[in-house]
């Protein structure tokens, strides 16, 4: 199949709107859109806008589900409160995750230091079977030095602190708490699943879980959420590549209880939604002795999604229930209010 679309103007994007139903009260407001964000990026606030294709003309294999008309009420205006919604909205998670990442990399630094000032650098302070683990043509632990020293030569030309110690120390380890501060948040888990099972317990548990595995699984998904947020991705309908999955008795306490019920969102692919995403952060920062006050920032920027479009069998169409995998009454659970 030749692909057969042409380069338009903005002007010639918004008459192509217009002649789809969608309609644009200020076309200066439009166009300002078009010109900051791009016509194509635009597209994933203005496709829930869209009407949805009857049965006969849904194509599962390219995944076309919705016509290029508009629904008779839809607007721009709808486009440019969504946008802005959502960019708000993912500075909010990025300031949580920032939290979040700062708090592990001391936690592991803190733990693993416990054991020797460069326990990330030796396989008897580490869990040896998984360091033996093949990593394509070497092994885990090998793999992850590799790592290390990349992180530690980019340092030392950075930070004082990592130049220092190479030209002081030529011959020792850069001691833990120094590593953690130089690697990125994307190569903390890898180090976390080569921790022995009683230091990724304790890592695990200041977090509130009360198994490693699965949260060295939920680190992996924490890194998908930021780096989203950090490369202003969209957050709004969206569903991450990775399935967020809590089970019972894998954390303490029940914040997270009602994420157990199969249907305790509407939204299509629930575990891969923001809520559950959110959710779990919000837990694992009220979790940790510090404590949070993240949650409350959360709902505050969440319900400022309000608006009024109603849907061909006349529910409401943008809701945090039907987009973002929210539970209904999400906003009386315990793990949204104030700590008491």
């Amino acid at each position: 199949m030749d692909y057969t679309k042409d380069f338009k103007e903005r002007e010639e994007l918004l008459n192509q709107l217009v002649e789809r139903g969608l309609a644009i009260p200020d076309r200066d407001e439009a166009l300002d859109l078009l010109t900051r964000v791009g016509y194509f990026r635009s597209g994933a606030y203005r496709y829930v806008l869209r009407q949805l294709s009857p049965p006969g003309e849904i194509d599962e294999r390219l995944r076309q589900y919705r016509r290029d008309e508009y629904l008779p009420e839809a607007s721009f205006t709808h486009v440019i409160k969504l946008e802005a919604f959502d960019a708000k909205l993912g500075r909010v998670c990025l300031e949580g995750l920032l939290d979040f990442e700062i708090r592990l990399r001391a936690a592991i630094a803190h733990t693993l230091a416990a054991r020797n000032v460069a326990a990330h650098a030796s396989q008897e302070f580490l869990d040896e079977r998984t360091c033996q683990q093949p990593a394509g043509d070497t092994t885990k632990f090998e793999a992850w030095m590799k790592t290390c020293q990349d992180a530690v030569s980019s340092g030392a030309e950075d930070e004082d602190f990592i130049a220092h110690h190479v030209l002081k120390y030529p011959h020792q380890p850069v001691p833990i708490w120094a590593v953690t501060e130089v690697l990125s948040f994307g190569k903390l888990p890898f180090l976390f699943d080569l921790m022995q099972t009683q230091d990724a317990r304790e890592v695990a548990r200041i977090f509130g879980f009360a198994h490693p595995r699965r949260f060295g699984a939920v680190l992996r998904m924490m890194v998908d959420f930021r780096n989203t947020c950090a490369h202003g991705s969209r957050l709004f309908n969206r569903a991450f590549k990775r399935a967020l999955s809590i089970k019972k008795y894998e954390t303490n306490g029940d914040l997270l209880a009602h994420l157990l019920e199969s249907d305790f969102t509407a939204t299509p692919k629930p575990n891969q939604r923001l809520y559950i995403y959110a959710a779990t952060l919000a837990f694992m920062l009220q979790s940790h002795s510090s404590g949070s006050t993240w949650n409350m920032t959360f709902k505050t920027q969440v319900r400022k999604l309000n608006l009024s479009l109603p849907a061909p069998d006349g529910t409401q169409l943008i809701t945090p229930s039907v987009s973002m995998g929210f539970p209904k009454d999400w906003e009386d659970l315990a793990l949204w209010k104030p700590a008491s």
